[in-house]
């Protein structure tokens, strides 16, 4: 999600993208759990989601703290997350 739309082109910068959602892909858990949280993080992006593929799609919702690190902010089933608004899980 941006907070406005990015430029035409390959690539985008970062500076602007407020969240990130990652659905786990079999085979690549470990990729999408460990190192692309780092690469996030590093980035700056302030919110990174991870949708699990168990029976009720488990999302985790992250936020970056002030040391860099994304903590764990709440964890829904993907089913009420949907009902809700994006501004509900951004501007707090």
């Amino acid at each position: 999600m941006w907070r406005k739309p990015p430029g035409r082109g390959v690539w985008s910068a970062v500076a602007d993208l407020v969240l990130a959602v990652e659905i786990v892909s079999p085979g690549s858990e470990a990729m999408d759990s460990v190192t692309k949280v780092r690469e996030y993080a590093s980035a700056g992006i302030p919110r990174y989601w991870v949708v699990e593929r168990d029976g009720p799609q488990t999302v985790t919702l992250h936020e970056l703290t002030g040391d860099g690190r994304y903590a764990e902010h709440a964890r829904m089933p993907l089913a009420w997350l949907v009902q809700t608004a994006p501004a509900d899980h951004l501007d707090r």
